[in-house]
């Protein structure tokens, strides 16, 4: 039995739903994932943090909410999607709180380096900008905090400030949505990404952001960005949502295997 940080990117949520979604306690970020890592009797949490705050909001917040959440003695392994995993390294490297409660941290579609979704929208140019869609672009104009921190610029400027810590256990995942099919919600952002920048991507972060020199690097996942979380639109179709579900939560189970 394992205590399993579910930790959410830009615009997501964790334990405290927004608003009318209250009424959905069985909507979850990730996926089915809580609920099917329950079920093998781990302990897993699902902290919420500002949707669209800083890294460095968002990585306190976290901080605090795994050791309030946590006992003196518990090792946690954090699983992270997206900037989460930005969240996730501040709080590693930055709070010595909570170094050492930290055995293993799992960035899924992290943008170590960046994301050109974030470039395009920050600069408001590029070939890219259109083809981001509307309201994934607007969310991310009216969030400025967030999407600073997701350009290249800043996110490679904080990689090479946040050091590993010595003591745990980098794991990283990168998404190839060119692996998936037209159910992927991303897959044609995905294939613009990959016709501009010549690189495998999962519609919002390339595969060279996503994994870290020195780190340990699993096989990429045949999904976008929405996929890494268990989110595409086969959900919709009844003969094809159990095996996406399936195929979905066999690929955290190989996570949890390693742990």
């Amino acid at each position: 039995m394992s205590t399993i940080v579910l930790a959410h990117g830009v615009l997501g949520f964790g334990d405290e739903l927004p608003g009318l979604f209250q009424l959905l306690p069985t909507i979850h970020y990730f996926n089915c994932v809580a609920d099917h890592l329950r079920e093998q009797r781990h302990v897993v949490l699902e902290p919420q943090v500002d949707p669209t705050g800083s890294v460095q909001e968002r990585g306190d917040q976290l901080a605090e909410k795994i050791l309030k959440q946590t006992g003196s003695s518990d090792k946690v392994h954090i699983l992270a999607h997206s900037m989460g995993g930005l969240d996730a390294r501040h709080a590693i490297t930055k709070r010595t709180d909570l170094v050492d409660r930290v055995a293993t941290l799992v960035t899924i579609g992290t943008p170590h380096r960046g994301s050109p979704v974030a470039d395009a929208v920050a600069n408001e140019s590029g070939p890219l900008l259109d083809r981001i869609p509307h309201l994934l672009r607007q969310k991310l104009e009216s969030n400025t905090k967030a999407l600073h921190d997701l350009t290249t610029q800043v996110c490679s400027a904080f990689d090479a400030a946040t050091p590993d810590a010595p003591s745990v256990r980098y794991i990283n995942v990168a998404g190839d949505a060119s692996k998936g099919n037209s159910e992927l919600l991303l897959f044609q952002l995905a294939a613009a990404i990959g016709n501009i920048t010549g690189e495998i991507n999962d519609g919002v972060v390339t595969r060279s952001s996503a994994l870290r020199a020195g780190n340990q690097h699993l096989n990429d996942w045949p999904v976008d960005h929405a996929g890494e979380i268990g989110w595409t639109s086969a959900l919709l179709i009844p003969f094809r949502r159990h095996k996406a579900v399936a195929e979905h939560l066999a690929r955290y189970d190989a996570i949890v295997g390693m742990l």
